[in-house]
Order: C-alpha cells, then sequence, then structure tokens
C-alpha cells in the first residue's frame, strides 16, 4: 500500500510539472515611419534609423490611431506617421501586440502680418 501511494505522489508530481505554463513572451518596443500595411499578409513595414523592419498584425492585436481604437485595415492610410509598437518574437517573426499611430496634427495657420 505504501509503495502504491509513493507510486501515485510521484505521478501526481510528474504530471504536475509538464502541465505548468510556458513563460510569457517578453514585450519589446518599436517606433519609427509606418512606410507600408500589406492587407492581404497584414504585413506592416516601420522605418527607423534608414532601416525598415517588418511587423505581422495579428486578429489580436490593439491598433490605435491616436485615442481612437481602429482596424488593422487603416493602417494603410497611415504611411508617412509616427507609430509605436508592442511586439514579441514567434520564431524569426515580430508579431505586433499593440499598434499606436500617433494622431496627425492639423497644420497651423500662418500668423497674420500687421500692416
Amino acid at each position: 500500500m505504501k509503495k502504491l501511494l509513493i507510486l501515485v505522489c510521484s505521478l501526481a508530481i510528474g504530471t504536475a510539472a509538464f502541465a505548468a505554463p510556458k513563460p510569457a513572451a517578453k514585450v519589446a518596443h518599436f517606433t519609427g515611419t509606418v512606410q507600408k500595411y500589406d492587407t492581404a499578409t497584414k504585413d506592416l513595414t516601420v522605418k527607423n534609423a534608414g532601416k525598415d523592419t517588418t511587423f505581422h498584425i495579428g486578429d489580436t492585436a490593439q491598433v490605435m490611431k491616436g485615442k481612437e481604437k481602429a482596424d488593422a485595415s487603416s493602417l494603410a492610410a497611415s504611411t508617412g506617421q509616427s507609430v509605436k509598437i508592442d511586439y514579441v518574437m514567434n520564431g524569426a517573426t515580430r508579431v505586433a501586440e499593440k499598434v499606436e499611430v500617433a494622431q496627425a496634427h492639423a497644420a497651423h495657420p500662418a500668423p497674420a502680418t500687421k500692416k
């Protein structure tokens, strides 16, 4: 009976070790300027320091334009705007978790000149 109890406890401990959750992937940050967004592949290309970097925008990614939530397809119209991306690595692929496109600033009118 004692051997059976030891066997059951050993199996329970061994099973718990294999069922332990994997540690969460480390989130990295990237900033740059939107170059292009491919709606077919859901890949966003961002330029920083003269180098293009590509991020995959998955279905669970949160996209923000200013303070408003937006659809990932809206990134196609964001060329030239500043962007901040929180991403994780999945193998060799950068997968965006959050994309924040800077709100476009309205042009300020030139000051009136006095005559």
